[in-house]
């Protein structure tokens, strides 16, 4: 239902809208008739306001003053910390309506596609190359079941753990004994090694002679 607290653009359709919907109609029925097979494309949902707008005019750029924006890693750690997941009444179809941005970071809450416009028009608005998609994934993607995962902080803590419970090295502890060597021994075996080398190449030159 349309609120006086909207903007005229969120609860009417310009002449050039509504020209662009009936285009859009029309392709959406002419698909339909060639590839009966196929889900139905998300055209024209509805907004939060209960009009019908053409999904591309609900894209747009996002520009930010924040610098954490001003890259991709940043823009999609926003976006997934910032909202929540909202599955989808029928998880396997589009969905009938699709809510603005605006109204998407107030509630912060957002289906699949509401997280990827507001992720697209902060990409848009950083002067990266983004659009929209849509298709297929597994359950536990589509619905943020992550049980099957190990969890990121799990390693953490355990070293953290494992290095609280390691004793300081205490210098009154007894060291081992060390390994007296002489190397002035090695020294001599090595040389004792090289003359039995010589003497044995020199008695095979005699041997040959």
């Amino acid at each position: 239902m349309a609120d006086a607290s909207y903007p005229r653009s969120y609860t009417t359709n310009t002449s050039q809208e509504n020209e662009l919907l009936a285009i859009a109609d029309n392709f959406h029925r002419q698909f339909s008739h060639l590839h009966p097979e196929r889900k139905r494309l998300l055209l024209c949902p509805v907004n939060e306001c209960g009009v019908k707008k053409f999904v591309s005019t609900t894209i747009r750029p996002a520009p930010t003053d924040h610098p954490e924006l001003y890259s991709w890693q940043g823009c999609a750690s926003f976006v997934s910390d910032f909202l929540t997941l909202e599955p989808l009444e029928l998880p396997y179809d589009p969905p009938a309506r699709l809510f603005s941005s605006t109204l998407v970071m107030q509630n912060q809450r957002a289906t699949s596609f509401e997280y990827a416009v507001l992720l697209c028009g902060l990409l848009l608005g950083a002067d990266y190359d983004a659009y929209c998609v849509s298709g297929y994934a597994h359950r536990e993607m589509c619905l943020l079941d992550q049980r099957l995962q190990d969890c990121p902080l799990l390693g953490t803590q355990a070293e953290k753990v494992a290095s609280e419970h390691q004793s300081p090295q205490d210098k009154y502890t007894v060291r081992p004994p060390r390994q007296l060597k002489s190397h002035f021994e090695e020294q001599l075996q090595e040389k004792k090694k090289e003359q039995e080398a010589e003497a044995a190449s020199l008695h095979e030159q005699e041997v040959e002679e």
